[in-house]
Parts: C-alpha cells; sequence; structure tokens
C-alpha cells in the first residue's frame, strides 16, 4: 500500500503542475491524507488526519484542495458515504466514477466499466435527450467472506 500511495502522490502532483496549479503544502497534505486509504474519507477526517499527524490546515482550505482535486480527476466524489477517495485509474477525468463500497468495513474498490456498459448508459440518455458530462456508479454491498 506504501507503494501505491507514493505513485498517487506523485501522480497527483505531476498532474496538478500540468494543469497549470502550483504544489502547496497544503494541496500537498491533502494529497497524502488521501494517498494511503481504503476507505472515503470526508472532509473533516482529512482534516483530523492532517492535524494529528502535525500538519497544519483550515477545513476551508481542505474543501477547496478537495475542488481542485476532483476537477483535474484526481479524486473519486463517493456520494453513498459522502466522502473522497483517490483515482488511481487512468484517463480518470473526473468523468467517471466507478466504485463499490463495502457496507460493514467501508472499504472502496475502483472499477473499470466496459466501454460497452459506458456506451449503452449514454446511448439512453441520448434517446431521452439528455446529454451526459459525469457517469457515476457507485454499488453497495459486502465482500464474501473468505476473499
Amino acid at each position: 500500500m506504501i507503494d501505491d500511495a507514493k505513485v498517487y502522490e506523485e501522480h497527483s502532483l505531476k498532474e496538478l503542475r500540468a494543469a497549470g496549479y502550483r504544489i502547496t503544502m497544503p494541496r500537498v497534505q491533502v494529497i497524502r491524507a488521501l494517498a494511503d486509504t481504503k476507505k472515503a474519507l470526508s472532509a473533516y477526517a482529512i482534516h483530523e488526519k492532517i492535524i494529528s499527524g502535525g500538519g497544519k490546515i483550515d477545513v476551508v482550505s481542505v474543501y477547496r484542495i478537495l475542488s481542485t482535486l476532483q476537477e483535474v480527476g484526481l479524486i473519486h466524489h463517493i456520494g453513498v458515504v459522502d466522502g473522497y477517495f483517490p483515482c488511481r485509474q487512468e484517463n480518470c477525468h473526473g468523468k467517471r466514477s466507478e466504485v463499490m463500497v463495502c457496507d460493514e468495513t467501508g472499504d472502496v474498490m475502483e472499477l473499470k466499466l466496459p466501454q460497452s456498459v459506458v456506451d449503452a448508459i449514454e446511448e439512453q440518455a441520448k434517446e431521452n435527450g439528455f446529454e451526459t458530462s459525469t457517469i457515476k456508479v457507485e454499488i453497495t454491498g459486502c465482500l464474501k467472506k473468505g476473499r
């Protein structure tokens, strides 16, 4: 998990630079707080994680940074738990979010829907006069025992 966290941090900083954002300590702190999590974290949980680790940041800054990270496509907002989770898939760009959330543990796992499923969703939307801007799929349930 440590390697995944480091890869996520490096990728996030690179993407922020490419999008024209400065790399600031508060941004680094929020990215690090998210980098090693298995659960979606609320802005307040991220704030607490940073403060308890000796960092300094206010909650308003956490929200602003989360907005930027979501805009750049570096995090998912998981609506069913109202939390944020790092996007570790390539080409995330905030336009798609496909996750499973365990009801018992709160662990989040990213999915990659086949393009045919995404095409079917977009086709149905189009048939109903709806133009999609974002596709979010959030599946809740429990991991089977023994997995």
